[in-house]
């Protein structure tokens, strides 16, 4: 006969801020994935003897305080165990990466197996990233809300059949921005964003890459009106966020900066010796140039959220040459320089 058993991952919630409708748990996001309140099972887990990677006690003492998480139950044989493991970490991972697009919070991922028919304490298999999220300065005050959760459900198919093709031009996306939260250095973390918004927007055809068709497109499908910065961001933010951060012109900025990092150069003083705020704790000064790696992400989080969640656009940006039709039908492709001759078609 078939065991039950429970694959979680632990979400930052906040403590305080904000409590859940214990109605509505288990929460449903997809076929046999839940958000749920796991804090009684996390209380009966024996952590100092998890393998195979050790807990530290501060760890530890912050999973013991975690009230909610993605869950993922299943039945199987003894045998199946480790496959069924697999496919749960694969998919609480897709919905972990969901969360991020959506209101990134710091942590790592990490999953915990559990066999329900054992005893406490609990000595479930484990696994975690080896690099926890650094967020943006402006999201370090984030933590998952209610309403996170119900717009990830109205996501959580299309993302997980999308991210399980790593081929896929938006898998490739999610993946750049995921990574670059991890990255602990400024010109890392600004290039990986970057480059996860021309995986969504260009192509290797002449007429379909360049930064000039990137701005293009991006600005025609986001729309100028588009916020850098959240509502509630602004209002938490200690000093005034800069006028210069519009959709518009931090775009352009995004693509020069990007240039500067690729190619080797530093920032011109105007702009890495540019005060724009100060730090959302008040510590320290916020330069320009950290302000347009900010918009670099929060620009392709805002891109690939709405990509996401209409299956039409799914579709388009999952196949180059759809996409790139759609840009050439409104006029957004790379024009032939005055008075050169295209190249040859060959021989």
């Amino acid at each position: 006969m078939a065991d039950p058993h429970v694959s979680i991952c632990p979400i930052s919630v906040g403590l305080f801020e904000e409590v859940w409708p214990a109605s509505a748990m288990p929460f449903r996001l997809c076929s046999d994935c839940f958000v749920e309140n796991i804090s009684v099972l996390i209380e009966e887990t024996a952590f100092n003897l998890l393998t195979p990677q050790p807990y530290s006690q501060a760890e530890v003492e912050g999973l013991k305080q975690t009230r909610y998480g993605l869950v993922r139950r299943f039945q199987c044989e003894l045998q199946d165990r480790p496959s069924e493991d697999e496919k749960s970490a694969a998919e609480l991972y897709k919905l972990y990466l969901g969360l991020k697009i959506l209101h990134p919070t710091r942590g790592r991922f990490q999953v915990l197996h559990y066999s329900v028919s054992d005893s406490a304490p609990r000595l479930p298999r484990g696994s975690k990233n080896d690099f926890a999220t650094i967020v943006c300065d402006w999201e370090g005050l984030n933590y998952i809300r209610w309403t996170d959760v119900c717009e990830l459900a109205r996501l959580a198919s299309s993302l997980i059949a999308t991210l399980s093709d790593h081929r896929n031009p938006i898998s490739q996306a999610v993946h750049n921005l995921e990574i670059g939260y991890r990255a602990d250095f400024l010109n890392v973390r600004h290039l990986l964003w970057v480059i996860g918004l021309d995986a969504l927007f260009t192509s290797t055809e002449r007429e379909n890459q360049g930064k000039e068709v990137a701005i293009k497109r991006i600005s025609d499908f986001l729309g100028s009106d588009f916020q850098i910065y959240s509502a509630d961001a602004v209002s938490e933010l200690s000093t005034p966020i800069p006028t210069q951060v519009k959709l518009t012109a931090a775009l352009g900025d995004c693509y020069r900066l990007r240039n500067d990092f690729a190619h080797g150069t530093w920032p011109d003083k105007a702009w890495a010796g540019t005060v724009s705020r100060r730090s959302a704790d008040g510590a320290r000064n916020v330069y320009y140039a950290e302000v347009l790696s900010e918009a670099a992400c929060s620009i392709l989080r805002g891109c690939l959220k709405r990509i996401l969640s209409e299956t039409d656009l799914v579709k388009m940006f999952s196949d180059k040459q759809k996409m790139n039709m759609h840009f050439a039908a409104r006029g957004l492709v790379r024009r032939q320089r005055s008075g050169r001759l295209p190249s040859p078609a060959g021989p």
